[in-house]
Protein backbone atom coordinates (compact mmCIF):
# COMPACT_ATOMS: atom_id res chain seq x y z
CA UNK A 1 0.00 0.00 0.00
CA UNK A 2 2.85 2.39 0.79
CA UNK A 3 4.31 1.76 -2.66
CA UNK A 4 1.01 2.61 -4.32
CA UNK A 5 0.89 5.85 -2.38
CA UNK A 6 4.40 6.79 -3.54
CA UNK A 7 3.93 6.00 -7.23
CA UNK A 8 1.74 9.04 -8.09
CA UNK A 9 4.39 11.34 -6.63
CA UNK A 10 7.03 9.74 -8.85
CA UNK A 11 5.08 10.11 -12.09
CA UNK A 12 6.08 13.76 -12.71
CA UNK A 13 9.73 12.75 -12.32
CA UNK A 14 9.40 9.90 -14.79
CA UNK A 15 7.65 12.18 -17.29
CA UNK A 16 10.18 15.01 -16.95
CA UNK A 17 11.80 14.65 -20.37
CA UNK A 18 12.01 16.57 -23.61
CA UNK A 19 12.10 15.12 -27.11
CA UNK A 20 12.10 16.57 -30.60
CA UNK A 21 9.87 14.25 -32.64
CA UNK A 22 10.48 15.95 -36.00
CA UNK A 23 12.70 16.77 -37.80
CA UNK A 24 15.20 14.00 -36.92
CA UNK A 25 17.84 15.02 -34.37
CA UNK A 26 21.39 13.91 -33.67
CA UNK A 27 20.01 11.65 -30.97
CA UNK A 28 21.18 11.43 -27.38
CA UNK A 29 19.53 10.06 -24.26
CA UNK A 30 17.73 11.38 -21.21
CA UNK A 31 21.04 11.10 -19.35
CA UNK A 32 22.90 13.29 -21.85
CA UNK A 33 20.15 15.79 -22.73
CA UNK A 34 21.38 18.31 -20.10
CA UNK A 35 24.78 18.50 -21.82
CA UNK A 36 25.50 21.60 -23.91
CA UNK A 37 25.75 21.61 -26.83
CA UNK A 38 23.27 19.30 -28.52
CA UNK A 39 22.44 17.05 -25.57
CA UNK A 40 25.60 14.97 -25.85
CA UNK A 41 26.24 13.97 -29.50
CA UNK A 42 29.19 15.88 -30.96
CA UNK A 43 29.15 14.58 -34.54
CA UNK A 44 26.60 15.84 -37.07
CA UNK A 45 24.01 13.53 -38.59
CA UNK A 46 24.88 11.79 -41.84
CA UNK A 47 21.51 12.71 -43.30
CA UNK A 48 20.70 16.41 -42.95
CA UNK A 49 17.22 17.86 -42.77
CA UNK A 50 16.48 19.90 -45.89
CA UNK A 51 15.45 23.54 -45.49
CA UNK A 52 13.64 24.73 -48.65
CA UNK A 53 15.68 27.56 -50.12
CA UNK A 54 12.71 29.22 -51.85
CA UNK A 55 10.63 29.20 -48.63
CA UNK A 56 13.05 28.59 -45.74
CA UNK A 57 10.96 27.17 -42.91
CA UNK A 58 10.54 23.97 -40.93
CA UNK A 59 8.01 22.59 -38.46
CA UNK A 60 9.54 21.51 -35.15
CA UNK A 61 7.42 18.95 -33.29
CA UNK A 62 8.23 18.28 -29.64
CA UNK A 63 7.14 16.09 -26.74
CA UNK A 64 7.15 18.07 -23.50
CA UNK A 65 7.72 16.33 -20.18
CA UNK A 66 7.53 19.39 -17.90
CA UNK A 67 4.20 21.07 -17.26
CA UNK A 68 5.86 24.41 -18.04
CA UNK A 69 9.13 25.39 -19.68
CA UNK A 70 11.13 28.18 -21.28
CA UNK A 71 11.81 27.27 -24.92
CA UNK A 72 14.18 28.75 -27.50
CA UNK A 73 15.46 27.90 -31.01
CA UNK A 74 19.02 28.79 -32.07
CA UNK A 75 21.08 28.32 -35.23
CA UNK A 76 24.78 27.68 -35.77
CA UNK A 77 26.42 27.86 -39.21
CA UNK A 78 28.75 25.34 -40.81
CA UNK A 79 28.93 21.57 -41.05
CA UNK A 80 29.56 21.29 -37.30
CA UNK A 81 29.31 24.59 -35.39
CA UNK A 82 30.35 23.09 -32.06
CA UNK A 83 29.06 25.49 -29.40
CA UNK A 84 28.66 28.49 -31.74
CA UNK A 85 24.88 28.79 -31.78
CA UNK A 86 24.95 32.56 -32.13
CA UNK A 87 21.80 33.18 -34.19
CA UNK A 88 18.54 33.43 -32.30
CA UNK A 89 15.77 32.10 -34.55
CA UNK A 90 12.92 32.01 -32.01
CA UNK A 91 13.26 34.12 -28.89
CA UNK A 92 12.75 32.49 -25.52
CA UNK A 93 9.06 32.00 -24.79
CA UNK A 94 6.84 30.28 -22.24
CA UNK A 95 5.28 26.89 -23.01
CA UNK A 96 2.67 25.29 -20.75
CA UNK A 97 1.24 21.79 -20.84
CA UNK A 98 2.45 18.19 -21.10
CA UNK A 99 2.69 16.16 -24.28
CA UNK A 100 2.71 17.15 -27.93
CA UNK A 101 3.73 20.70 -28.85
CA UNK A 102 4.69 22.06 -32.27
CA UNK A 103 6.09 25.20 -33.84
CA UNK A 104 4.50 24.80 -37.27
CA UNK A 105 6.51 27.33 -39.31
CA UNK A 106 9.92 28.24 -37.90
CA UNK A 107 11.47 30.62 -40.42
CA UNK A 108 15.13 30.47 -41.47
CA UNK A 109 14.80 33.22 -44.07
CA UNK A 110 17.24 36.08 -44.62
CA UNK A 111 15.29 38.59 -42.54
CA UNK A 112 15.39 36.20 -39.57
CA UNK A 113 18.89 34.73 -39.71
CA UNK A 114 20.64 37.88 -40.94
CA UNK A 115 22.32 36.45 -44.06
CA UNK A 116 21.26 35.34 -47.52
CA UNK A 117 21.04 31.52 -47.53
CA UNK A 118 22.61 29.69 -50.48
CA UNK A 119 22.01 26.27 -51.96
CA UNK A 120 24.11 23.68 -50.11
CA UNK A 121 24.77 25.86 -47.05
CA UNK A 122 24.94 23.69 -43.91
CA UNK A 123 23.82 24.63 -40.41
CA UNK A 124 22.66 23.11 -37.14
CA UNK A 125 19.47 24.01 -35.27
CA UNK A 126 19.51 23.76 -31.48
CA UNK A 127 16.23 23.52 -29.56
CA UNK A 128 16.32 24.28 -25.83
CA UNK A 129 13.66 23.47 -23.25
CA UNK A 130 14.15 24.50 -19.63
CA UNK A 131 11.61 23.37 -17.05
CA UNK A 132 14.13 22.31 -14.40
CA UNK A 133 15.88 24.42 -11.73
CA UNK A 134 19.17 22.69 -12.61
CA UNK A 135 19.19 23.84 -16.23
CA UNK A 136 17.84 23.06 -19.66
CA UNK A 137 17.68 20.14 -22.08
CA UNK A 138 19.12 20.26 -25.59
CA UNK A 139 18.48 18.71 -29.00
CA UNK A 140 20.25 19.45 -32.29
CA UNK A 141 18.98 19.12 -35.85
CA UNK A 142 21.61 19.14 -38.59
CA UNK A 143 20.28 20.85 -41.71
CA UNK A 144 21.13 22.06 -45.20
CA UNK A 145 19.55 24.74 -47.38
CA UNK A 146 18.54 23.28 -50.73
CA UNK A 147 16.52 24.11 -53.81
CA UNK A 148 15.30 20.51 -54.00
CA UNK A 149 13.10 20.64 -50.89
CA UNK A 150 9.56 21.80 -50.20
CA UNK A 151 7.94 22.60 -46.87
CA UNK A 152 5.85 19.73 -45.47
CA UNK A 153 4.24 19.79 -42.04
CA UNK A 154 4.81 16.38 -40.40
CA UNK A 155 1.93 14.39 -38.92
CA UNK A 156 3.58 14.73 -35.51
CA UNK A 157 3.12 18.52 -35.66
CA UNK A 158 0.21 18.86 -33.27
CA UNK A 159 -0.59 20.18 -29.82
CA UNK A 160 -1.89 18.22 -26.87
CA UNK A 161 -4.94 19.20 -24.88
CA UNK A 162 -4.28 22.26 -22.74
CA UNK A 163 -0.96 23.09 -24.41
CA UNK A 164 -0.32 26.82 -24.61
CA UNK A 165 2.54 29.10 -25.62
CA UNK A 166 3.09 32.80 -25.22
CA UNK A 167 6.05 35.11 -25.98
CA UNK A 168 8.06 36.83 -23.28
CA UNK A 169 8.92 40.51 -23.64
CA UNK A 170 11.91 42.69 -22.85
CA UNK A 171 14.80 41.06 -20.98
CA UNK A 172 12.88 37.82 -20.54
CA UNK A 173 12.65 37.31 -24.31
CA UNK A 174 16.34 38.08 -24.80
CA UNK A 175 17.48 35.79 -21.99
CA UNK A 176 18.85 32.41 -22.98
CA UNK A 177 16.25 29.71 -22.24
CA UNK A 178 18.92 27.76 -20.38
CA UNK A 179 19.19 30.67 -17.93
CA UNK A 180 15.45 31.34 -17.62
CA UNK A 181 12.66 30.02 -15.46
CA UNK A 182 9.40 29.06 -17.20
CA UNK A 183 8.04 32.39 -15.96
CA UNK A 184 10.80 34.38 -17.65
CA UNK A 185 12.82 35.17 -14.54
CA UNK A 186 16.60 34.65 -14.26
CA UNK A 187 17.31 31.14 -13.12
CA UNK A 188 19.00 30.99 -9.72
CA UNK A 189 21.00 28.28 -8.01
CA UNK A 190 24.63 27.34 -7.98
CA UNK A 191 24.53 26.06 -11.53
CA UNK A 192 24.12 29.61 -12.82
CA UNK A 193 21.97 28.35 -15.65
CA UNK A 194 24.66 26.03 -16.97
CA UNK A 195 23.73 23.21 -19.24
CA UNK A 196 23.10 20.20 -17.06
CA UNK A 197 23.31 19.19 -13.43
CA UNK A 198 26.53 18.34 -11.69
CA UNK A 199 28.58 20.44 -14.10
CA UNK A 200 28.18 17.92 -16.91
CA UNK A 201 27.22 20.36 -19.60
CA UNK A 202 28.99 23.68 -19.39
CA UNK A 203 27.31 27.03 -19.87
CA UNK A 204 25.50 27.75 -23.09
CA UNK A 205 26.51 31.14 -24.53
CA UNK A 206 23.99 33.84 -25.24
CA UNK A 207 23.41 34.53 -28.95
CA UNK A 208 25.66 37.33 -30.17
CA UNK A 209 25.43 39.91 -32.92
CA UNK A 210 23.54 43.16 -33.15
CA UNK A 211 20.86 41.68 -35.40
CA UNK A 212 19.75 38.90 -33.05
CA UNK A 213 16.92 40.79 -31.28
CA UNK A 214 15.52 42.01 -34.61
CA UNK A 215 15.75 38.53 -36.09
CA UNK A 216 13.68 36.97 -33.38
CA UNK A 217 11.19 39.83 -33.33
CA UNK A 218 10.51 38.99 -36.97
CA UNK A 219 9.90 35.38 -36.01
CA UNK A 220 7.20 36.32 -33.53
CA UNK A 221 5.66 38.57 -36.14
CA UNK A 222 5.28 35.57 -38.42
CA UNK A 223 4.69 32.87 -35.83
CA UNK A 224 2.80 34.82 -33.19
CA UNK A 225 -0.62 33.71 -34.37
CA UNK A 226 0.48 30.13 -34.86
CA UNK A 227 2.42 29.80 -31.62
CA UNK A 228 1.03 32.22 -29.07
CA UNK A 229 -2.52 32.65 -30.23
CA UNK A 230 -3.29 29.90 -32.66
CA UNK A 231 -1.92 26.73 -31.09
CA UNK A 232 -5.36 25.16 -31.29
CA UNK A 233 -5.36 25.54 -35.08
CA UNK A 234 -2.86 22.69 -35.51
Amino acid sequence: MKLLAILPALLPLVAAHFNVEAPPTRGGSEDTQPMFPCGGPTEPSRERVKIPLDDPKLAIAMEMGHDQAAVQVLLGLGSNPGSNFNISVVKTFRQVGLGAFCLPEVSFSEDVVGFKPKDGMEATIQVLSNGDPKGGLFHCIDAVYTMSARYVKPESCKNGTGVEAMPFSGEAANRNANESTPNGQPQGGSSGGSGGSGGSGGQSPSPTGNAAPLQTAAVWGVLGAAVAGGVALL
